[in-house]
């Protein structure tokens, strides 16, 4: 899935363009480039050092492209830019992110996700509460990442180039090595059906767009976490 970035100084300003959206819940495009009508994209909102993320579709109503939303998303967007918390992504500057949520030394988290732009603002995150990261871009990157240097985590996009994340997540499932590497999605899809089909295909977590870093790191240490347990057949009575 295409990504857009909005990059704003702050949440004032993308409240000011939400409102000039109106009833319509439509967006300006930053750029139009090989977009169609009718394409979803993921659109994600920098504001300052913090971010969001949330499906969108491209549409034309006979004066040029624009960004549509559904009205969960657009709500869940307002939200966000009338938002009074303060930054999940910390400055470099920072010597402690703005959340106590602190990553086991040494934990390494896979993130892969073909939007560079979503792959940076994850990363980011993670890396403000203490996490290691290395990013690629398809499924088949994935897997040469995971053999070529050990992992505490995977955070894995539904929406892939060639080798869906549910593919991959399945396949990954298959090798021994891997069978207890935590798995989390993030993704748009959160319907009923969509969280059975994660869950099926071996996921242990599902984030949902639009996300915030502190609930992001919480879920990825918790899974941490849990996969660090002995199994049950190991565990004492």
């Amino acid at each position: 899935m295409r990504g857009i970035l909005y990059t704003f100084e702050s949440f004032e300003a993308l409240a000011l363009l939400m409102e000039a959206g109106g009833d319509e819940q439509e967006l300006e495009l930053p750029f139009t480039d090989g977009l169609r009508d009718g394409e979803w994209v993921t659109a994600t909102f920098s504001v300052g050092e913090d971010a969001t993320a949330v499906a969108a579709c491209a549409v034309d109503r006979g004066y040029g492209l624009r960004l549509a939303f559904t009205d969960r998303d657009w709500s869940m967007l307002w939200q966000f830019a009338n938002s009074i918390e303060p930054p999940t992504i910390p400055p470099p500057s920072m010597a402690a992110p703005s959340f106590n949520i602190r990553a086991p030394l040494d934990t390494h988290v896979l993130v892969v996700d073909d939007d560079p732009d979503l792959l940076n603002v994850v990363s980011a995150m993670l890396r403000s509460a203490g996490f290691h990261t290395a990013g690629v871009g398809s499924a088949e990157e994935a897997f040469d990442a995971l053999r070529d240097a050990p992992m505490d985590l995977v955070v894995l996009d539904w929406n892939l180039p060639g080798m869906s994340g549910i593919d991959f997540c399945q396949r990954l499932r298959k090798e021994d090595r891997f069978a207890r590497l935590p798995i989390l999605f993030l993704t748009a899809h959160s319907s009923t059906a969509d969280v059975v089909t994660a869950f099926k295909a071996g996921a242990d977590d599902f984030v949902s767009k639009p996300f915030r870093g502190p609930e992001l790191a919480a879920r990825v240490l918790s899974l941490v976490r849990r996969s660090q347990l002995p199994p049950p057949s190991a565990r004492r009575p």
